[in-house]
């Protein structure tokens, strides 16, 4: 199963994508971004793992203490974050993608 990714023609300001799953929307222009792309999908696949509604619920319960859903302190962003930055550093040195996107169910 994967995702149904999306390009909405507007998301909330400050806000390039969102994983409400069982779709993946981004803003135009940002569904080609590779890192962000595994940023969603790791929030995806996240949210199958624990079930959908208790993953939000706890996302949401928590998001309070971590000034706000973006943050890269929030417990369920921080690996997204950390992903993010893998992907951007493997692009960068021209290292394969392979193992992360399989990871992922992207490749």
């Amino acid at each position: 199963m994967k995702p149904i990714e999306i390009t909405a023609p507007a998301l909330p300001p400050g806000i390039t994508a969102i994983t409400l799953w069982p779709f993946i929307f981004y803003q135009p222009g940002s569904q080609n971004d590779l890192p962000l792309r595994c940023h969603e999908w790791f929030h995806w696949r996240h949210a199958m793992r624990w079930g959908v509604l208790p993953w939000y619920a706890a996302y949401v319960l928590m998001k309070p203490f971590y000034r706000g859903a973006r943050t890269p302190l929030h417990p369920f962003e921080a690996p997204a974050y950390a992903l993010q930055q893998q992907i951007i550093d493997m692009q960068a040195a021209g290292e394969s993608l392979d193992g992360p996107l399989a990871k992922l169910g992207m490749a």
